[in-house]
């Protein structure tokens, strides 16, 4: 059986410490902040993640960057180099060209590697919903299964997947063209707090709204409740743009209902830079998205 490497971009929102424990090639995507550029890199090397919020707080906006074909290129010809082959884990097409850019750069390279083999799942998802289809890969590599039975289960099991979150106000998705400005406009007057999930295409919808913070966390709770399995995986995952005891409280009112402790991790400064500041995002697995 030939060995393979799992590879994953950095929107994926997992622990640093988690990616170098299990060996995963992470490739970054970048963001501009003030005509400069930084790396959205797994350990927040670039730019710290208190600073980053602080900027969007300021009123600064965050235009995100892909990866390029070329960044895939030098990747991929690494590992395939080292006698491996590669199963690559991307961002969702539906909110990012990253995956297009896997796909255009996998056809490239294998020309020029017969006999070697880079399967690509599109986790449809994003922050740590794309980083739990990444720990359950690896846990598949580790229970030692083919690239391509791991490949076939992945694109199972993240149909069981579920994204959910609310924001603090609508402000990034309304600079990030995610919302019309009337919408924005309306949302922001009313102070209108929306519950948004990921639909079976990797699409941003709105589940609900409702006015104030409050009743958005305990319906986003509630949401959870309703809907998790741990038939499929047993995780929950919870990222917060700069939030952290907001998302504790968010953990234990989760944990108390469902004796199911949730792991907490901090937004990366892609995905947060269309959330913003205040952003709490659930991943767990249910019956469907």
């Amino acid at each position: 059986m030939k060995e393979y490497v799992i590879v994953t971009d950095s929107a994926c929102d997992l622990p640093v410490e988690y990616a170098k424990k299990k060996n995963l090639e992470v490739v970054s995507l970048k963001f501009n902040l003030n005509g400069k550029e930084y790396i959205n890199d797994l350990g927040f090397t670039s730019l710290s993640a208190a600073d980053f919020y602080q900027h969007l707080r300021n009123g600064e906006a965050s235009k995100t960057t892909q990866v390029n074909v070329d960044q895939f290129i030098t990747v991929y010809k690494k590992i395939l180099d080292a006698g491996k082959d590669v199963l690559m884990i991307t961002l969702s097409s539906g909110l990012s060209g990253t995956n297009n850019s896997a796909r255009l750069a996998r056809e490239i390279v294998l020309n020029d590697y017969p006999g070697s083999n880079i399967s690509l799942v599109d986790s449809l998802g994003g922050s740590l919903g794309e980083g739990l289809i990444v720990m359950e890969a690896v846990k598949m590599h580790e229970a030692g299964k083919t690239i391509f039975e791991n490949e076939t289960h992945l694109n199972q099991f993240k149909m069981h997947v579920v994204h959910v979150f609310t924001l603090e106000d609508l402000t990034h998705l309304a600079l990030g063209g995610r919302i019309g400005k009337f919408s924005y406009w309306l949302g922001t007057a009313l102070k209108i707090k929306p519950i948004i999930t990921a639909d079976d295409k990797g699409l941003l919808q709105p589940k609900n709204k409702v006015l104030g913070r409050k009743k958005s966390i305990n319906m986003l709770v509630d949401h959870v409740v309703k809907t998790y399995t741990g038939i499929y995986n047993p995780d929950i995952l919870i990222s917060h743009a700069d939030c952290f005891e907001e998302a504790e409280k968010v953990a234990f009112m989760i944990e108390e209902k469902l004796h199911v402790k949730p792991k907490l991790h901090v937004m990366g400064t892609v995905i947060g830079s269309h959330g913003g500041p205040g952003t709490i995002a659930i991943f767990y697995t249910a019956d469907k998205r």
